[in-house]
């Protein structure tokens, strides 16, 4: 664990070490872009899938379907996965797979380990979503 020290002694140990700080209105240069290997191989949504995808989502939620959601990505997909309660295990999950060799990606809607739908088209797998049956609740009792 760090130490904690006072920002007047972390001042004076600066201008000690001879840094003075920039006169006023003065700008330093921004920092050398750097690239984040590792960042750059991750699989993501777009910002339009997600606005997709949280569509269906709060669609869902005003019908009492569902109440949580969660994504995840890794170098070789994007997932997002929804849940009836955050105690169960997801209901339906879309996952975006990098494309190889010129192919395009894939969307993949899996229910469990079922493999429902798959199509290059994030709105084909969303509209396999909506098709699906869905359990309708009365309230004549």
């Amino acid at each position: 664990m760090g130490t904690l020290i006072d920002i007047e002694q972390a001042r004076a140990s600066r201008r000690a070490a001879g840094h003075r700080p920039p006169a006023s209105g003065t700008r330093h240069p921004p920092p050398p872009a750097t690239r984040h290997p590792a960042a750059s191989r991750l699989t993501f949504f777009s910002r339009s899938e997600l606005c997709k995808l949280l569509s269906l989502y709060s669609r869902r939620v005003v019908n009492g379907e569902w109440r949580d959601y969660a994504i995840d990505h890794d170098a070789t997909q994007a997932t997002v996965s929804f849940y009836r309660s955050a105690a169960e295990h997801p209901e339906y999950a879309i996952t975006k797979t990098v494309g190889h060799r010129g192919r395009p990606g894939l969307f993949v809607l899996k229910s469990g380990p079922q493999r429902i739908a798959q199509s290059p088209s994030l709105e084909e797998v969303i509209g396999a979503v909506e098709r699906q049956p869905r359990l309708v609740w009365s309230s004549a009792g």
